[in-house]
C-alpha cells in the first residue's frame, strides 16, 4: 500500500507541474499579446483604417460549373491575408530567437 501511496503522490505532483507550467505560458502569452496589440494601435492606426490603399488585398477565385439537370453553380473562394493571432504570436516568440537581420524590403 505504501508504494501506491507514494506513486499516486508523485503523480499528483507531476500532473500539478504540467497543469501550472502551461497556464502560466498561456497566460504569458495572452499578456505579451493583449500589450503589444494595444501598443499597435495608436493614432495613426484608426486613419489607416479608412484608407483604402490600407486595407489587405482581397484574391478571389471564381469556379463555374453547371449540374447534369442544367442548374449553373457558381463558387467564390475569397482569401484574405490576414493571420491567425496564435500564428503572429508563434511568428514574434521565432523572431526572438532567429532575428532576421536582412534589410527591410524597399516599396
Amino acid at each position: 500500500m505504501a508504494g501506491s501511496k507514494l506513486r499516486l503522490a508523485v503523480w499528483n505532483a507531476r500532473a500539478a507541474l504540467l497543469y501550472s507550467l502551461g497556464g502560466w505560458t498561456m497566460l504569458g502569452g495572452i499578456l505579451h499579446y493583449t500589450k503589444n496589440r494595444d501598443a499597435g494601435q495608436s493614432g495613426d492606426a484608426s486613419e489607416n483604417k479608412s484608407d483604402p490603399q490600407a486595407k489587405p488585398a482581397l484574391r478571389q477565385e471564381i469556379y463555374t460549373r453547371e449540374t447534369a439537370l442544367g442548374f449553373t453553380v457558381t463558387t467564390v473562394v475569397t482569401h484574405r491575408e490576414v493571420e491567425p493571432p496564435i500564428t503572429q504570436l508563434l511568428r514574434r516568440v521565432k523572431s526572438y530567437f532567429y532575428p532576421d537581420d536582412s534589410p527591410p524590403p524597399e516599396n
